[in-house]
């Protein structure tokens, strides 16, 4: 097959193949950059970071958590939305006071209460049914 001319050289190098001049044969090698490309472009929209170790992967998601977070602020801005800026403490939430937790439990539990009931009624009279049997 033979060395192609420069250009063309470069373009198999890109594409994957390795040359080996002992037997003048271009040789599949990898996979062609372009592919490798597409497949990051795809993950990128689907939010993902790509990453060849942990340190980039660290330092690419505080990049793109960075751009969603502004991205997101100028929408809501533009919806006419409060937006709460960053470091600004005045409008943290404060925990919700455990009075209400409790109450909350209360409800749960009146139901399961009715739901026992109900179930110790329905026993009780399946057992004089099977009595007067």
């Amino acid at each position: 097959m033979g060395k192609f001319n420069d250009r063309t050289h470069d373009l198999m190098m890109q594409g994957g193949f390795r040359y080996d001049s002992k037997k003048d044969k271009y040789f599949q090698h990898s996979e062609p950059t372009w592919d490798k490309q597409k497949r990051i472009e795809k993950g990128k929209k689907q939010l993902a970071v790509p990453a060849s170790s942990v340190k980039e992967f660290l330092e690419g998601e505080v990049k793109m958590v960075d751009a969603l977070l502004a991205r997101v602020r100028e929408k809501a801005k533009a919806e006419g939305k409060k937006v709460k800026e960053e470091g600004d403490p005045s409008e943290d939430e404060a925990p919700p006071p455990k009075k209400a937790k409790k109450a909350e439990a209360d409800e749960e539990e009146a139901p399961k209460k009715e739901k026992k009931e109900k179930k110790e009624k329905k026993a009780k009279r399946e057992a004089e049914e099977e009595e007067e049997e």
